[in-house]
């Protein structure tokens, strides 16, 4: 007898849930939403609405089905309106046999919860702009970089909204690191990528790059000088002659450097205006070969003669 009641009070209450979700009710419900057909010669600046709330009704079985899973609507961005430049707009009312058609069987769109969807569209534009490597390079002692790394190509083009690719001046490559390097390095290297919701598109996706790595040697080698604004009518002996210049250098070049490869001079207004008894050499050209060239003495002791 208790288990007969029990069994007809859940038979009840069962009979009872299934006339109340048979019935018609109405609700809110944020759909997903997606977009196609935006203009071919514009693009996103920002992200639009993601989600739509529309006003439904349908049973109580339906409305609890679309509220645990509700399905993902697609909207016709073709016919957009313009407030601006880059402002459109797009009023959802239009849609609505199309995005009926899309709803579940049963599930019925009474109304919008917002007309309209806003959209910030830029022109689709076309940059070309340098490769940035990101390195962090050790050497073993005693090896050093021959010459600046070569990336090839060294710049690449991106297309994306104006107002994105306007901020871009640098596209960088993914870090490359090595350690105690000892020999010259070959490698492709992959370009970073933007955040897909920029829309920013590179259609190169690696970069090569060369680093020429050699064995550094110091050289030294005496050059003379020459003196500049000195008057006309006045000669000048200096002490020394001669000037010491010391240099980092790569061993397969230390044949190549000679006294031609360096330009010291002094200008003797500077030692006038500033009553210095002394002129001051400087180095004003120098081989691409060289690194670190140091100077000496630094100081030139003269005398005038009238």
């Amino acid at each position: 007898m208790y288990y007969s009641f029990i069994l007809f009070a859940l038979l009840s209450i069962v009979f009872w849930f299934m006339t109340k979700l048979s019935k018609e009710y109405d609700s809110t419900i944020a759909y997903p939403i997606s977009y196609n057909n935006l203009p071919d010669n514009k693009l996103l600046q920002e992200k639009p609405l993601d989600f739509i709330k529309i006003h439904i009704k349908t049973t109580g079985f339906k409305l609890i089905l679309a509220k645990i899973s509700p399905n993902k609507l697609e909207i016709n961005a073709s016919n957009i309106y313009n407030k601006s430049l880059t402002d459109y707009y797009l009023l959802v009312s239009q849609q609505k046999l199309a995005l009926q058609k899309q709803m579940k069987t049963g599930v019925q769109i009474d109304h919008f919860i917002h007309d309209s969807i806003a959209f910030n569209l830029g022109l689709l534009k076309i940059k070309k702009v340098p490769v940035k490597l990101l390195s962090d390079f050790t050497y073993a002692d005693g090896y050093e970089l021959n010459e600046p790394i070569s990336i090839t190509p060294d710049s690449i083009i991106v297309t994306g909204p104006e107002s994105i690719l306007d901020t871009i001046n640098f596209i960088s490559t993914k870090l490359l690191q090595k350690k105690e390097l000892s020999i010259s390095i070959k490698e492709l290297i992959a370009i970073k990528k933007f955040a897909s919701e920029s829309n920013v598109n590179i259609k190169q996706e690696n970069i090569e790059i060369f680093a020429a790595i050699e064995k550094f040697t110091e050289g030294t080698i005496e050059v003379p000088f020459k003196v500049l604004n000195l008057p006309s009518d006045k000669t000048i002996n200096t002490f020394p002659k001669l000037v010491k210049i010391t240099y980092r250098i790569a061993l397969s070049n230390f044949n190549k450097i000679s006294t031609s490869s360096f330009l010291v001079e002094c200008d003797y207004n500077i030692s006038k205006e500033n009553n210095l008894p002394y002129l001051i050499p400087k180095i004003t050209e120098s081989s691409s070969m060289i690194k670190n060239p140091r100077i000496a003495p630094l100081k030139i002791d003269f005398i005038i003669n009238k």
